[in-house]
């Protein structure tokens, strides 16, 4: 069909410009350029084309939609967003005034600084941590969590019985707490690793608790992700104290703890699956399929089933409206094709913006996504240069972009914290005075070393 053949030309000038222009790095605009890729590229049309049509399910979801162009319309809008996300992106360098040199350079040139770390810094970090640790343990006491992380953890029941213990005890009843535990106090332990790292932290026992505490929170989600997440952040900061240029060993180490990490998950949460074969091919699903399978959903059932939201999702735009707010689409669209409430779909962000506002969700999200995270990385690469600090922010950036490529893009802002990088990161450098080096005249700011290089 022919929306194939504009697909596979998306994707094949996305991949020149990430390659041309983007680059494979740790940066976040390469993070959500690459794993969009890899995720929505080749493996898309294999889910569609291969994989899909081999299961009972794939014909099920297809079934929904009376008008059968869903594959088709998904090809579009996938091409759409990659097409867009790149626009994003070189619109961001555009008026931000960076050229394809100078963001690779400050890149280069991160190999060759030391990590900053001030005085002033870590003695804010200190009372942080000390709060955050009595905060953290005082919610575990009350609610119980250690109980709950225990037994989760060393039970054999099966997935949907682990999916039960998750809804009832996952997380914590308060919403601020949750998210925190997704945004905040994770930039927080960043902080405290990298400053224990540098041996900048008097108290390090005290930053060793508060990661703890952190790691706990996010094992008492009651969930696989999160906290192999966590541990594979902790990785790249220790990675990016040194490069942000992603070379072969590195990802190849990278893929391998990966896999490590996520079967340890899966051996644990899922007890039905046993065996190297089983888990592979499990996580295989999981990861690669299941992400397009939920896209699909979405597109099966918007708007042959479910019509477009236009803001109703969105109480605030309801309000205005003067219309009633209708349950979450990811109840929705997981209820049109499995016949129960309950029952959750979460795709991508351009499965929500879809949903939400149809074709032109697709563009003008997707235009945002890709100008946003290249503004991240402006802010925290080329005017900041390598602190303590910037490593953080980009390590909550990466969350951000796991989320946004997981479920909605203003979840991804908010909970997977994309909106508090920049501030976050100003917070913790703030009043912090360098001395400037004897090549460097006074008043020379990071980036006009990196134009000087």
């Amino acid at each position: 069909m022919w929306t194939s053949l504009v697909f596979s030309i998306a994707v094949i000038l996305s991949a020149v410009f990430y390659f041309r222009r983007i680059g494979v790095n740790f940066t976040i605009s390469s993070l959500l350029l690459g794993l969009t890729l890899v995720l929505h590229g080749p493996l898309y049309l294999y889910y569609t084309r291969v994989w899909g049509p081999q299961t009972a399910f794939f014909e099920k979801i297809l079934s929904a939609a009376t008008d059968g162009e869903v594959v088709p319309a998904l090809d579009l809008a996938l091409a759409l967003s990659f097409c867009c996300i790149c626009v994003g992106m070189a619109l961001a360098d555009g008026v931000f005034g960076i050229r394809r040199l100078q963001m690779q350079d400050a890149i280069s040139n991160w190999n060759l600084q030391t990590v900053r770390v001030s005085k002033g810094f870590s003695d804010r970090l200190e009372v942080i941590a000390a709060i955050g640790v009595l905060v953290l343990a005082f919610f575990i006491v009350v609610e119980h969590s250690i109980p709950h992380v225990v037994a989760y953890f060393q039970s054999d029941a099966g997935e949907f019985e682990k999916i039960a213990m998750r809804r009832e005890f996952g997380g914590s009843r308060f919403y601020l707490l949750n998210l925190f535990n997704s945004n905040l106090f994770p930039f927080l332990a960043f902080c405290c690793f990298v400053a224990l790292r540098e041996r900048s932290i008097w108290l390090r026992p005290l930053a060793w608790a508060f990661i703890a505490v952190v790691l706990f929170e996010k094992a008492a989600t009651l969930s696989k992700a999160p906290l192999a997440i966590f541990i594979l952040q902790l990785m790249v900061i220790e990675y990016l104290r040194r490069s942000l240029q992603l070379r072969l060993g590195a990802a190849l180490i990278f893929i391998a703890v990966c896999v490590m990490l996520f079967g340890a998950m899966t051996a644990i949460a899922v007890r039905e699956v046993s065996g190297v074969g089983e888990t592979l091919d499990f996580l295989f699903y999981r990861v690669f399929m299941i992400v397009n399978e939920s896209l699909l959903e979405y597109f099966a059932a918007i708007p042959s089933v479910l019509p477009h939201s236009w803001g109703r999702q969105f109480s605030w735009l309801a309000n205005i409206l003067q219309s009633d707010s209708t349950p979450p689409t990811y109840l929705l669209v997981g209820a049109v094709h499995r016949g129960v409430m309950g029952s959750t779909t979460t795709a991508m962000f351009i499965a929500d913006a879809w949903a939400d506002f149809s074709w032109v969700g697709v563009l003008v999200l997707s235009l945002f996504a890709g100008f946003f995270v290249r503004w991240l990385d402006v802010e925290l690469i080329v005017k900041r240069g390598k602190t303590a600090a910037t490593i953080s922010g980009l390590a909550l950036g990466h969350y951000g972009v796991f989320i946004m490529l997981s479920t909605a893009l203003q979840t991804a802002m908010v909970t997977g914290g994309l909106i508090l990088v920049v501030p976050l990161t100003m917070a913790m450098s703030c009043a912090i005075k360098w001395r400037p080096s004897i090549q460097d005249p006074p008043g020379t700011d990071n980036l006009t070393r990196l134009k000087k290089a």
